[in-house]
Order: structure tokens, then C-alpha cells, then sequence
């Protein structure tokens, strides 16, 4: 990881827009029209009012007919214009600028029916004819995505981990945290396929996240000149780690402690957090750090040493306008904190429900699995019932068979035995007949 921005910490504020319709409506029915047509939705943010860049790109690629008739071939799009000014936006357009964290002006957004970002891109210069050459390309990542995505849900164990993870390394354009926000369930599956975590993709992640929201909470406080916070909180997190990691926490406390102009116990603790991991980047970069420090110093000292007083002209109102632009500021600077505080919180509850999500369809995959196992074990026992039931109709037949040629036989002995007796009486009378014809010959 790259070392933390030194000593400078700013809230990056992306001018904001109104939209003449709902935004929030307006990106529901793009949504919903998307879906109907099994396309994607291209969501594009300009400032077109203000932004050089906005305009060109709006003159030049949007409203070209030719760009116009190929992207509607993939996308249903829709455009956002964002003005210069914060406090003109509609709130839905801050959840908006919130939820997928574009960074520039004009920002094209490529998401899928249900709201999930695959690629980001600008305005990169691109000529009219090789635009969409560049959109098709972005396209296939989101096709490559759902590809991968369906091969994962068929395979089991590793073979499923890896497809799930092969996707979602495909979308290298997306901002930190999106993956985390946007694809916790393909997470959660990666989790079950390999629970000893073998690829380590899922604790990456998780790690890249918790840094994240750590650099947010830090900076938010010493926005804020909570610096003694930032020391007892980044001292106590610190004590417990080991490395870079400690480094790290070290960081900010140096950070604070130039906050307080204390820039000597702050140079003190530059030598501290190079002795933990001599060979990592914080410690390559000490000497930057420690000349930064003694610069800052000497504006400081330069700073409290009173001025000579030279005449002057008469205090005309233009001071007081600079108090009243300096008062403005401040106001904007606290409301921009409290926003963030704000988003912070909503990001929070926004990975709870994401979490429980994930888990709800967990929950229900296994309960399916569960189900296809019983319906698998059933149709096997009615197979082996069916070839059973064959197996004994074709007995119960020749039993049947049996049977009848037994009762035939029987039949034909009794017939016989009749016969025999008959034949015997026949024989007998005849032999009575020829003793008689004797006796009548003799003259008896």
C-alpha cells in the first residue's frame, strides 16, 4: 500500500447537481426500462454547465447520431447534469455521487439492470469513431462478469471460489469498496466454497475495507482538529500491531501532533515509526516526512513573529468582505464534515444490510441445495421403485403362468385318469363279451 498522503488531508467535494425530474425516479426508470429490454444501464455524470471537459464531451460524443444508435444497442442511458455549487444539488443526486463514488467530470458508469457497477470510464479523449469500440469493450467485462458468474453458481468447493473471484478481479475499474458493497453475496459464496480461506481473496478484501474506513475516521477527526482523539485512539490501535500496520497508526498520530505544532515530538515519532519496519515505504520516505515537518515549523515560527507596522491607508470595506468569504467557508467546510459524518454512518448500515443479505441468500441457497437433494434422493427412489415394480409385475406374470400350466396340467391328468378308468372298463366288459361268445361257442 502506497504511504498516507503526509500532513495534508482534504475532503474531496464534487460539485453536485439538480435535475429537473426526481433523480432518484428518473434512475428507477432507467433501471426498470434496462431490464425490459436485457440491456445494461449507462449512467453518465457531466457538468455541462460549468466543465469544459462536460461540454466538449456532451457536443462531440452524446449528441453524435451514430454513438447514439451504437450505444443503445447494450444500454439504456441515462445523464445526470451536476452544476458548480453543493448546495444546489437534489439529495438524491448526493446519494447518487454517495453510492458509486465517481471522482471526476464527465464520468461514465456501466451497471447492470440491477444497479451494480462492472466498469467506469471518462471522457479520455476519445475521437467519435473510436468511442464505441472503447464502450463495447468496457461491455464485455460485464459479459465476461454474468459468463463467470454462471459457471460459479453450477461448480462447487474451489472450482466455484475461483470462477466467483476470476470475475471480480475482472472489474478493476471500479473505486476501493465497491466489490465490498455492490458483490457481497459472490463474497459470501466465495467464503462457503473455500472456508479455510485458501485464496485469501475474501480476507484481502476485508482488509482493504477496514483500511479504508479507518483513513476516513482518522481524517474525519483531524479535519475536525480532534488531534488528542487521533493520538489516544491511533496510539491505543497502534500498541497492537506490528510492522507497516503499526506504521500506519503512526502516521496519524504524527499527523496530529503537526496539527497541535508540536513538530518536534512530531519528527521524534518519524524516527519511532522507521525503527518498526525499516525496509517499508513510510521508512523510505522518513527523510520527506521529516523535512515537511521543519518547513511547517519555520512557517509557523515565521508566522507568530510580529510584523512591523507599516502606514496604511484607510481599512476600506474589502477586508470585511474577506471575513464574510472566510465565515462562508468555514460554514460550507463544517456542513461538507457533517455530510461525511453523515455518509459514514449510512455507509455503516449500508454494509449491515448487505451483510444480512448476503447471509438471507446464503440461507436459502443452502435450503435449495437441500431441496435438489431431496427431489435427487426421490427420483432415485422412484427409479428404483419403478424397476422394482417392473421386476415384480414380470414375476407376479410368470407365476401366473406358472399357475395355469400347473391347473392345465392337472387338468389334463385328472382327463387322463378318467380316460384310463374308462378304457379299463371298456377292457374289462370286453373281456366279459369274449368270455361269453366262448361259453356260447362251446354250447354252454
Amino acid at each position: 500500500m502506497k504511504p498516507i498522503t503526509f500532513f495534508i488531508s482534504a475532503l474531496a467535494v464534487l460539485p453536485l447537481a439538480v435535475s429537473a425530474d426526481c433523480p432518484g425516479h428518473q434512475m428507477e426508470a432507467a433501471q426498470k426500462k434496462a431490464a425490459e429490454q436485457k440491456k445494461d444501464l449507462l449512467i453518465v455524470i457531466s457538468g455541462n454547465a460549468w466543465s469544459k471537459g462536460s461540454k466538449k464531451f456532451d457536443q462531440e460524443i452524446l449528441r453524435n447520431d451514430e454513438i447514439i444508435k451504437g450505444m443503445a444497442k447494450d444500454f439504456e442511458k441515462i445523464v445526470f447534469d451536476y452544476p458548480n455549487r453543493r448546495e444546489d444539488a437534489h439529495k438524491d443526486l448526493l446519494e447518487i455521487q454517495q453510492k458509486y463514488r465517481f471522482r471526476e467530470m464527465p464520468s461514465l458508469i456501466l451497471v447492470d439492470p440491477q444497479g451494480r457497477p462492472y466498469a467506469y470510464t471518462g471522457a479520455n479523449n476519445a475521437k467519435p469513431d473510436e468511442f464505441l469500440a472503447h464502450l463495447a469493450g468496457l461491455h464485455k467485462v460485464g459479459v465476461e462478469r454474468d459468463r463467470l458468474f454462471g459457471e460459479g453458481f453450477k461448480a462447487k468447493g474451489m472450482e466455484r471460489a475461483n470462477l466467483y473471484i476470476q470475475a471480480l478481479k475482472s472489474l478493476e475499474t471500479l473505486p476501493d469498496g465497491s466489490i465490498r458493497e455492490f458483490y457481497s453475496p459472490e463474497l459470501t459464496f466465495i467464503a462457503q466454497a473455500d472456508p479455510e480461506g485458501k485464496t485469501s481473496y475474501v480476507n484481502e478484501i476485508e482488509k482493504a475495507e477496514a483500511l479504508r474506513s479507518e483513513r476516513e475516521r482518522y481524517n474525519l477527526f483531524l479535519r475536525s482538529r480532534e488531534f488528542d482523539k487521533v493520538i489516544k485512539e491511533a496510539e491505543s490501535e497502534g500498541a497492537k500491531l506490528k510492522g507497516e500496520d503499526a506504521q500506519r497508526l503512526k502516521i496519524y498520530v504524527i499527523q496530529a501532533l503537526a496539527g497541535k505544532h508540536d513538530y518536534e515530538q512530531a519528527i521524534k515519532e518519524i524516527e519511532v515509526m522507521t525503527k518498526m519496519a525499516p525496509e517499508s515505504d513510510y521508512a523510505k520516505n522518513s527523510k520527506q516526512y521529516v523535512s515537511y515537518l521543519t518547513n511547517a515549523k519555520t512557517r509557523h515560527e515565521r508566522a507568530k513573529t510580529p510584523r512591523v507596522k507599516k502606514p496604511s491607508k484607510p481599512i476600506v470595506s474589502k477586508p470585511v468582505a474577506i471575513v464574510t468569504d472566510i465565515n462562508a467557508l468555514k460554514k460550507e467546510a463544517k456542513e461538507i464534515e457533517a455530510a461525511a459524518a453523515r455518509a459514514i454512518v449510512k455507509e455503516e448500515e449500508l454494509k449491515k444490510s448487505n451483510v444480512a443479505s448476503a447471509k438471507k441468500i446464503s440461507d436459502l441457497e443452502a435450503e435449495l441445495t437441500k431441496l435438489r437433494e431431496g427431489d435427487k434422493k426421490a427420483a432415485e427412489a422412484l427409479k428404483k421403485a419403478s424397476v422394482e415394480s417392473a421386476k415384480l409385475a414380470r414375476k407376479a406374470t410368470a407365476m401366473k403362468e406358472v399357475v395355469e400350466n400347473h391347473e392345465a396340467m392337472e387338468k389334463r391328468k385328472r382327463d387322463i385318469g378318467l380316460l384310463e378308468k374308462k378304457a379299463a372298463e371298456l377292457k374289462k366288459q370286453g373281456e366279459e363279451l369274449r368270455k361269453k361268445a366262448a361259453d356260447i361257442q362251446q354250447g354252454k
